[in-house]
């Protein structure tokens, strides 16, 4: 039977193991199933669906309910119908850019007084916060959390607004210097600010480390510049000559698309030249001196620079590099 059996297997198993057993009999092993390869999980490439620097970001800047601070004030159909209106210039001048509509809404808000917590600044509620997250999903815009800081300690106020970028893939961040004051040296709309590169990069170091953990597309950093840094200068520390006071040690991550993005309204409000020239210095010429930024970035004022002329955006886009990012208040 043994033999018979042994013959059987070996005709239906003809791969099969032949083996003796104790007795001398030999017989025949089915072979073991073979398991299925486990089809492998694609890595996360957070590269993919990111917006720079494939797109143009052109955005209306704001702090709620406060007219005289941008477009973006208050969330209505018309400011809406205001947006697209101008992005579409940007992208008739530019179709290889395609315009990514967006709000720059500031929800770290300085104060000239110290308030409760000793920060001179405090936070936009959280409902507000909410209103223009999910008034930017329905209508496709990007929001960026704008943090002014004041006194506030940088980290613990990065922080707070962390989450809204872990959850959001259409939330990003901007950080003002202009109001900055992380050594008590200053009060926000009295005293000019002097940041350094040590409290900016933990924060690009926090916004690069989102995509990765948390399964988002690439994160925009927006770095607003008002005044000149203080490389070069025998005295970058001094608030009245320097904004910040050592740029060339920004770090740069690829982790996250860092954007030095020129808000000033020019020596006299909208003067064109001076606004280009400080374009061409602190994003053309600090980005081949440094190489620790991506992109430049532009504001422009409808109210406050029509006392010359806003710049167009056909005049924009011929500044080099032409910002990727470009924004609007009043």
């Amino acid at each position: 039977m043994i033999v018979a059996t042994s013959v059987f297997l070996a005709y239906v198993f003809p791969s099969s193991k032949a083996t003796t057993d104790q007795s001398g009999e030999t017989f025949t092993m089915a072979p073991k199933p073979t398991q299925p390869t486990p089809t492998p999980t694609p890595a996360f490439d957070p590269n993919l669906n990111a917006i720079l620097p494939t797109h143009r970001i052109v955005a209306f800047y704001a702090i709620p309910g406060a007219a005289a601070t941008g477009p973006a004030y208050q969330l209505s159909a018309d400011m809406l119908a205001h947006l697209k209106a101008q992005g579409a210039e940007y992208e008739r001048l530019d179709p290889s850019h395609p315009v990514q509509l967006g709000i720059d809404l500031v929800v770290s808000i300085p104060d000239g007084f110290p308030g409760p917590d000793n920060t001179y600044s405090h936070h936009l509620d959280s409902d507000t916060i909410q209103q223009y997250i999910d008034f930017c999903k329905t209508n496709n815009l990007l929001l960026f959390l704008d943090l002014n800081f004041g006194w506030s300690p940088v980290m613990p106020e990065v922080n707070y607004f962390l989450p809204y970028l872990e959850k959001y893939s259409f939330v990003h961040m901007a950080v003002d210097p202009e109001w900055m004051f992380p050594r008590h040296d200053g009060i926000p709309g009295t005293n000019l600010s002097n940041v350094r590169a040590s409290d900016l990069n933990p924060i690009i170091e926090a916004v690069a480390a989102i995509p990765m953990k948390y399964h988002v597309p690439r994160k925009i950093l927006v770095i607003h510049q008002y005044r000149p840094s203080g490389d070069g200068t025998a005295t970058p520390n001094d608030a009245g000559k320097a904004e910040i006071a050592d740029k060339r040690d920004i770090i740069i991550d690829p982790r996250v698309d860092t954007v030095i993005h020129v808000d000033s309204v020019g020596g006299y409000p909208g003067d064109h030249g001076d606004k280009m020239r400080q374009y061409h210095e602190w994003v053309h010429d600090d980005l081949q001196a440094y190489h620790n930024f991506d992109y430049g970035g532009f504001k422009l004022f409808y109210n406050i620079e029509s006392k010359t002329s806003v710049m167009t955006p056909a005049e924009v886009l011929s500044m080099q590099p032409a910002p990727l990012v470009v924004t609007y208040g009043n």
